[in-house]
């Protein structure tokens, strides 16, 4: 028997609800992802989902592929969106880096849907994905409203029975202008009473929702934990929304049952919901650990069910247990996190490969806030200090720091690291925005590899300087040295 996993799944639901725009930005777990649905690399996830707005408002179906702390960055947007109303389908997948392997945070995405006051889908396997994203341009362009889809690393892999295409050409509509007829309080007010109300009876009725009856204990479960939960010898309620939840059936579901379990990772989000019921354990009771969970985790939790809470003893991962990688051999760069690690400032490094020199044997940096930030966070140190900026990251948010810190008079200085890719995502193309930095702040370049003598210097020399300025440092990334093009000049070039 044939079969087919989570991401083809996916890619055969974008192929049946023929959503033409697809947006992305890079980041684990999703880029493979996107890169298999051929979707168009974006700045950042704000413009990605400000893309599909207007494709959508133009009757276009449109797709937004973000992981879990892009949805930070889109939020603006995607709340303002909910009672704005749209005009054809728009889904985001939003892809949840479980016992995070590519973030800085561990995020549960679902917090997103009461949060914008959406629909927000959770499948438990391939089959049932395919079938949210198709149910997600359904409801979409029934209420005129995003629709969000989430799906985790786990998911994308896991394999299932070949499913059966349902091609469809969707719905095509433009956005309605007699919205403006009401005050934004106005459509607030509609919102609540018509477009989630409906949701509400669709999360009811919906075939995404699964139920099992087997004695007098129930699992409510959502995400691959449903899967997971599947044949236990104990009732199952795999709830297809988690946003807004089924609470009729979940009632019935709890009132039937002498004890509840809820399995959902990474954060108790349904438990926090049902907490009031003393049936209901789960991670808040200690039964499941927080993140991720595994089958046998579930198991576990169901032979001490009748307990009123489990005491944990909590290990904290190390980094000499996960066993991260480190700074690449070969990398250009590697005389510069050397030179940084020898000069006496505060460094404000950015998501990327920065981040991987903040431990030995180079500690250049000291503090990572986010994709883009470190340009703003080293504008507000104590003391003159430095910025390190991929150029994407410069792209993605980076660039507004250093409009500040110009606007303000701030002293920064900001050491862009120049590979013209992604390093850490795929190697995908970025925006060269060397000429935008010459015609912000006073600019030099370095070729990389230098010696690590030459790097120090011209840095405590920048350092001297009042104001912002900025250092270009250029290198091959030695991962993906095919698609790159010349680095620019080989020697110091000093703009000003």
């Amino acid at each position: 028997m044939k079969s087919m996993n989570g991401l083809q799944a996916a890619v055969l639901a974008m192929q049946d609800a023929a959503a033409m725009v697809r947006t992305y930005v890079p980041g684990y777990p999703i880029t493979d992802l996107a890169v298999a649905l051929k979707a168009e690399i974006s700045v950042n996830e704000k413009v990605a989902l400000e893309i599909a707005l207007g494709a959508s408002a133009t009757g276009r179906r449109a797709l937004v592929i973000v992981k879990q702390v892009g949805m930070n960055i889109l939020a603006d947007p995607l709340v303002i969106s909910a009672t704005h109303t749209i005009g054809s389908g728009l889904v985001i997948l939003a892809g949840d880096d479980l016992g995070p392997r590519g973030s800085q945070a561990e995020m549960d995405s679902r917090f997103f849907g009461p949060l914008a006051e959406l629909p927000l889908l959770d499948p438990r396997n391939p089959v049932s994905l395919h079938a949210s994203i198709l149910e997600g341009y359904t409801i979409s362009e029934w209420l005129r409203i995003p629709v969000i889809v989430r799906v985790t690393a786990s998911l994308l892999a896991d394999e299932g029975p070949e499913i059966s295409s349902r091609p469809g050409s969707g719905v095509s509509q433009h956005f309605d202008r007699e919205g403006w007829d009401l005050t934004m309080r106005g459509r607030h007010q509609r919102h609540h009473d018509r477009i989630m109300a409906f949701a509400e009876e669709a999360c009811e009725s919906t075939t995404l929702n699964r139920l099992e009856i087997s004695g007098n204990v129930g699992i409510i479960a959502s995400g691959r934990p449903a899967a997971l939960a599947e044949g236990l010898g104990v009732s199952l309620f795999s709830v297809g929304y988690s946003n807004p939840l089924p609470t009729k059936l979940l009632r019935r579901f709890i009132d039937g049952h002498r004890q509840i379990l809820v399995a959902e990772e990474p954060e108790p989000f349904i438990e926090s919901r049902l907490a009031c019921s003393p049936k209901v354990k789960g991670k808040l009771t200690g039964h499941l650990p927080r993140g991720p969970l595994g089958r046998a985790d579930i198991i576990r939790a169901l032979e001490c069910l009748d307990r009123a809470s489990v005491k944990r003893l909590q290990v904290y991962e190390s980094v000499a247990e996960r066993g991260y990688a480190g700074v690449c051999d070969g990398c250009p760069f590697i005389p510069l996190f050397r030179a940084l690690g020898k000069i006496d400032v505060s460094v404000a490094g950015d998501a990327g490969c920065a981040i991987r020199a903040t431990r030995e044997p180079y500690q250049s940096v000291d503090v990572v806030y986010g994709l883009g930030s470190s340009i703003a966070v080293a504008s507000g140190f104590a003391k003159k200090g430095i910025a390190l900026v991929g150029d994407y990251a410069l792209a993605h948010s980076g660039l507004q720091g250093l409009i500040n810190a110009v606007w303000q008079k701030r002293d920064v200085l900001v050491v862009v690291l120049k590979n013209d890719v992604a390093a850490m995502t795929g190697g995908q193309d970025v925006p060269d925005l060397t000429h935008l930095l010459e015609a912000l702040v006073p600019t030099c370049r370095i070729k990389l590899p230098a010696l690590e003598d030459e790097v120090e210097l011209m840095i405590r020399e920048e350092l001297n300087r009042l104001g912002s300025s900025a250092v270009v440092a250029l290198g091959r990334c030695t991962r993906h040295i095919s698609s790159q093009v010349s680095p620019g000049p080989s020697i110091k070039d000093p703009q000003g």
